[in-house]
C-alpha cells in the first residue's frame, strides 16, 4: 500500500515541477535580481532618514525663529501705551518679516523634497538599468518574456 501510494506521488511530483533547467534558471536570475532590489530599498531607507533630518533641522531654525520673534516683541508692550502707532509699526513690520520667514521655510522644505525625489529617481533608474542589464544576460529569460 505505501508503495503504491509513493509511486503516485512521485509521477505526481514529477509531472508538476518543470522543467528543472528553466527552475535552476529562474531561481538564479531570482537571486541576482534580489540584490539591485535590496539595495534600492536600502537607498530609500537612508534618503527617507536624511529627508527626516533635514526637515527636522529646517524645523528648529523656524522655532528659533519664532522664539527670537517673540523675545523681540517683549520692550515693544511698555512702549505700547505712549505710542500706540509705532507698536502698530513694529507689528506689521513683524508680520510681513514672519510671512517671508514662513515663505523660506516653505521653500526649503520643497527644496529638500525635490532633491530627495531626484536622488530615489536616480537610485531607481540605476536599480532599472541593472535589472533589464540581470535579464538580458540570462539564457533561457529572452525566450520567456516574448
Amino acid at each position: 500500500m505505501e508503495t503504491a501510494t509513493q509511486e503516485r506521488t512521485s509521477r505526481l511530483f514529477d509531472q508538476t515541477m518543470p522543467n528543472s533547467e528553466a527552475t535552476a534558471t529562474s531561481l538564479g536570475v531570482g537571486q541576482r535580481l534580489i540584490g539591485p532590489l535590496t539595495e534600492l530599498s536600502i537607498i530609500a531607507a537612508k534618503e527617507n532618514a536624511r529627508l527626516a533630518a533635514e526637515l527636522q533641522i529646517t524645523a528648529l531654525e523656524a522655532v528659533h525663529d519664532s522664539h527670537a520673534a517673540a523675545l523681540r516683541w517683549q520692550p515693544a508692550w511698555t512702549d505700547a501705551l505712549t505710542d500706540p502707532l509705532r507698536l502698530y509699526q513694529r507689528g506689521l513690520a513683524e508680520t510681513f518679516e514672519a510671512t517671508q520667514r514662513a515663505l523660506t521655510l516653505m521653500g526649503t522644505s520643497a527644496r529638500l523634497v525635490a532633491q530627495a525625489a531626484d536622488r530615489l529617481q536616480t537610485a531607481a533608474t540605476e536599480t532599472g538599468r541593472r535589472i533589464r542589464e540581470t535579464l538580458n544576460s540570462s539564457p533561457g529569460m529572452r525566450e520567456t518574456r516574448g
